[in-house]
């Protein structure tokens, strides 16, 4: 959510196109925390939203040449595609809800608390 990685990397496509809620895991990689500089980060819910302009395969040039983009410093695998991603808005306050793998539609109670996220301070946790 702060902008420096534009690139998500997953191991499907969509055709989907369109605003994304973000939602960060439970899962804690202190490695990975300590090397972006990062502690005590929310975790178990949507923290903010970006735009999914395209879907695009990546081969071992463009992994190398989009490193920068998507944050990975691991080896090259086949079978990637990077979801390129704009305009991030992290949300005031976290939301706390379960997420699950692959693009879901969100509960339409929860949806209407976040019709404007990153103008209200009033989500609740």
């Amino acid at each position: 959510m702060q902008g420096r990685k534009t690139l998500e990397i997953r191991t499907w496509k969509t055709e989907y196109r369109g605003p994304i809620w973000i939602h960060a895991g439970l899962h804690v990689d202190e490695a990975l925390d300590a090397r972006f500089g990062v502690r005590d980060l929310f975790r178990g819910g949507l923290i903010g939203v970006a735009e999914l302009k395209s879907v695009e395969p990546v081969d071992e040039i463009g992994w190398e040449a989009w490193r920068d983009r998507h944050l990975d410093f691991g080896p090259f695998k086949q079978g990637l595609f990077a979801w390129v991603l704009s305009d991030p808005k992290r949300l005031h306050s976290p939301v706390r809800t379960s997420g699950r793998t692959g693009l879901y539609p969100l509960d339409p109670q929860l949806l209407s608390r976040l019709s404007d996220p990153w103008t209200s301070d009033e989500l609740g946790q």
